[in-house]
């Protein structure tokens, strides 16, 4: 029987951090299943009871590898967009084409894509990566809206088709014998989509 009550949450140490970057190398190079808790300690220089002391088991360490991946995803998501856009109404089209080449790298396919949604589940994964598509969509969207492309009413709809979208985009990246080609393929049926939607709406 399990307890109602949270469990406290782990304030930040150093110790937390060597597992992370340890168990973030070993997953990314062998995958999630192949990989034990006590090469994970070993690797990380500390003993199980630390281990398990910041940690529930070695499936909340993973989500706590993707975890960290997510604002580096987003800070380089920004980052790039910035500096390829050439006015704010380019954001969606560039930013679309910027996340579908970091899906593609092989450590981003392979722990947050390929792992993600067979550990953590897949409306666990969704759930994970949501805040990142949807502040993303919610940003570009909104430059839309101030340039008149767009209602405001439209944005909850589209935000909502875009992510799915992206998700979609993200599963088949990770599932295809290509990547590159995979990647290349949505990013072309993006780019069409989107290039529609502003063209739609601007009549």
């Amino acid at each position: 029987m399990t307890s109602s009550r949270a469990a406290p949450a782990k304030k930040p140490s150093r110790n937390r951090e060597k597992l992370i970057e340890a168990a973030r190398r070993l997953f990314a190079e062998r995958g999630y299943a192949q990989v034990g808790t006590e090469e994970i300690v070993r690797a990380a220089g500390v003993t199980r009871g630390v281990l398990y002391h910041q940690f529930t088991d070695k499936r909340d360490l993973f989500r706590a590898v993707l975890e960290r991946m997510l604002p580096e995803i987003g800070e380089r998501l920004y980052t790039e967009t910035m500096a390829r856009i050439g006015h704010d109404r380019d954001d969606l089209q560039v930013g679309a084409q910027v996340l579908l080449r970091i899906y593609a790298e092989p450590e981003v396919r392979r722990l947050f894509l390929m792992e993600g949604p067979a550990v953590l589940g897949l409306a666990g994964w969704k759930a994970l990566q949501a805040p990142l598509s949807t502040l993303f969509l919610d940003h570009a969207l909104r430059h839309l809206v101030e340039e008149g492309l767009i209602g405001e009413g439209d944005m909850p709809a589209l935000i909502e088709l875009l992510s799915g979208a992206l998700q979609q985009a993200a599963l088949g990246i990770a599932a295809a014998e290509d990547p590159e080609a995979a990647r290349a393929a949505y990013a072309a049926g993006l780019d069409r989509l989107i290039a529609g939607l502003m063209r739609g709406a601007g009549k």
